[in-house]
């Protein structure tokens, strides 16, 4: 049986090692919002039925300020514990439930417009254009994030996915390819101009 020794297994290991370090480099930190966390009211009784508040409140206006004291005494910020006889809760405001956003960031190696092989804003007689698709390429080990986000941040603008994650390559070299689209729009003081050509 004979061996290719070609290329030993060291310089392999080195060589991915350059390689991973490459991509690290050229990276770019990128927000991703998971699904927001739905965590059942503390201060109200929840209905499954028609999935909102009761309108009743768990506690006595005493407890309420007691438990609200514990709260703040051990780090809490915000409104979590208040009386309120009837109508809609003051701490979920009739919801049931609150939200708890997730923000998670990953490594991206970021291409604004990769159709037009541009980077970049583009200049124009009409004034300045910014890209609305960009390309995210990341390790395949954030699929499942990427694939359950609910957006994404680029370069401080927000986007979300205009198709499923694509893993692409073959084995240890596979790459995870997102596309995603822009979803802000110009402010009207901002100056910038909407262009409708038609």
């Amino acid at each position: 049986m004979i061996h290719n020794t070609r290329i030993s297994k060291r310089v392999k290991e080195k060589h991915k090692k350059a390689i991973r370090n490459v991509i690290k480099g050229l990276s770019r930190k990128v927000e991703v919002y998971k699904q927001p966390r739905k965590l059942e009211c503390p201060n109200c009784y929840y209905d499954k039925f028609t999935e909102s508040s009761t309108g009743k409140s768990k506690w006595t206006a005493v407890e309420a300020l007691t438990k609200q004291a514990e709260y703040e005494a051990g780090g809490g910020e915000s409104l979590r514990y208040k009386w309120f006889k009837h109508g809609r809760c003051p701490v979920c405001r009739g919801q049931g439930f609150l939200t708890v956003k997730r923000k998670v960031w990953a490594d991206c190696i970021v291409t604004w417009d990769p159709q037009a092989g541009r980077n970049s804003v583009t200049y124009t007689p009409a004034g300045t254009e910014g890209s609305t698709i960009v390309q995210l390429k990341t390790d395949p080990k954030n699929y499942d994030l990427f694939k359950n986000s609910d957006r994404i941040v680029v370069d401080g603008v927000e986007c979300k996915l205009s198709k499923p994650p694509i893993l692409r390559g073959l084995g240890t070299q596979s790459v995870l390819i997102i596309t995603a689209f822009t979803t802000e729009k110009p402010s009207i003081d901002s100056g910038e101009i909407i262009k409708d050509y038609i």
